[in-house]
């Protein structure tokens, strides 16, 4: 594999738990101590870097309430020159009915203020009142919001009206991810990967809860990739051009295989394998899509396996995708996977581990090209390539976020190469043998 230059650079008393650009060589940081008496604070941070990943200066810094919680997600809308993030109220405030979690910031002229706010989480105050974890910005300018209650919120940009009415879902929510330019939306669960095709419908209204459409078009279910269970932990689109969405996902096992054994984390890629079923959609098949449809294949999934058939969703003429399955997949850890993403060019992915590495692989064959082993001291919290994909950022709460250098082109031995030391490797074996 391919080595680079990399750079640690601290965040004193401030853990990190979500990067973005905001270009090739601005980074925003999200993070802090949340609603406790800590001492630490929450904070966004605005930061220059340099080209070689080395200098990092920090342009400003917004220092928030220590009686509401850390921001721990993060989009960016670079057109206009906004951020949005998920910041839960303080309890007094959630209490009285009052929570405006969604919050926009903009960062125009390297200062970082508050624009607006729009509530999505409904739910009664407790202890472990959900939070937003998870953040989506369409290049259609819709945003899809998730919650730690299992909940998906769609609103429009930069308005924050509702777009489409809430989505609960059955297990556990893990990512959210918007293809060919938000015609696609991807919600993962630990369970199963929901494939939405999203349209917009005809005379939409400022205040109107539908001007979104969405279709459940597929549903793939973790595939039988190991001798222990594996479940979804991240899923993104590929940005390659393609006639049918490709799903780069990330599948961590439940326990490890043996007492003592690894616990195996894969990296998949999910394609369309085989057409769409010509057999006509039956009304009782059409009366099982959306919300009913979701929690019936829920209740399936321990029948299930593998790739799964398009059925039972009603849509436009050939609209239906087809026969899903893996393309191509690969172990990459003997710990679970904790971070995820995907280069803008689509030719890079990359991962950080619990095992605290951090590493590149090609996006197409799934080849590993690049590890840095001890990347923090913790699990990486969060990891972005850069637009032009020539740094890749990490952070971590160990209070400390890593610059990473992405080479041009990735140096290794080719088959001929390999095939040459072979040959010299048995020649000089027979030459010893001789003696």
């Amino acid at each position: 594999m391919t080595r680079t230059a990399h750079y640690p650079h601290p965040t004193p008393a401030y853990p990190v738990y979500a990067l973005d650009w905001v270009s090739d060589d601005t980074l925003l940081l999200a993070g802090g101590g949340g609603a406790t008496k800590s001492g630490i604070d929450n904070k966004l941070k605005l930061a220059k870097v340099s080209k070689d990943g080395k200098e990092l200066k920090y342009l400003d810094e917004l220092k928030l309430s220590n009686e509401e919680d850390a921001p721990m997600t993060l989009a960016v809308s670079r057109p206009t020159k906004q951020l949005i993030t998920g910041i839960n109220a303080a309890s007094s405030s959630i209490q009285a009915g009052k929570n405006p979690q969604c919050r926009v910031f903009s960062y125009e002229d390297d200062k970082i203020a508050f624009v607006k706010g729009q509530q999505t989480i409904d739910a009664a105050w407790s202890e472990e009142f959900p939070y937003q974890k998870l953040t989506a910005l369409s290049p259609s300018n819709h945003l899809a919001v998730g919650s730690t209650d299992n909940k998906v919120s769609l609103l429009s940009f930069p308005s924050l009206e509702q777009a489409s009415a809430p989505m609960t879902l059955d297990s556990e929510l893990v990512d959210l991810d918007w293809g060919n330019g938000g015609q696609w939306l991807a919600i993962t669960t630990v369970s199963s990967l929901l494939l939405y095709r999203v349209t917009a419908t005809e005379g939409e209204k400022s205040d109107s809860t539908s001007s979104l459409k969405l279709e459940l078009r597929q549903t793939i279910y973790p595939p039988s990739i190991d001798i222990s269970s594996v479940s979804f932990r991240a899923a993104r689109f590929s940005p390659l051009a393609s006639p049918t969405p490709t799903i780069h996902a990330v599948l961590n096992a439940n326990r490890a295989g043996k007492r003592g054994g690894p616990r195996k984390a894969f990296v998949c890629t999910f394609g369309v394998v085989a057409g769409p079923s010509k057999a006509p959609v039956t009304e009782e098949e059409k009366a099982g899509k959306g919300k009913e449809k979701e929690k019936e294949m829920g209740k399936e999934k321990e029948k299930a396996e593998g790739a799964q058939d398009v059925e039972g969703v009603e849509g436009a003429e050939g609209d239906e995708l087809g026969r899903w399955d893996v393309l191509v997949r690969r172990e990459v850890a003997g710990k679970p996977v904790t971070v995820f993403d995907v280069s803008a060019d689509g030719k890079l992915l990359s991962y950080g581990c619990s095992d605290l590495s951090i590493s590149i692989l090609d996006s197409k064959t799934l080849a590993p090209l690049l590890k840095i082993l001890h990347a923090h001291s913790f699990p990486p919290t969060a990891l972005k390539f850069n637009p032009s994909a020539t740094l890749l950022g990490s952070a971590s709460a160990d209070n400390t976020i890593r610059t990473i250098v992405v080479p041009p082109s990735f140096a290794g031995l080719s088959a001929p190469m390999v095939l040459l030391l072979l040959a010299i490797l048995v020649l000089l074996l027979a030459l010893v043998f001789r003696r």
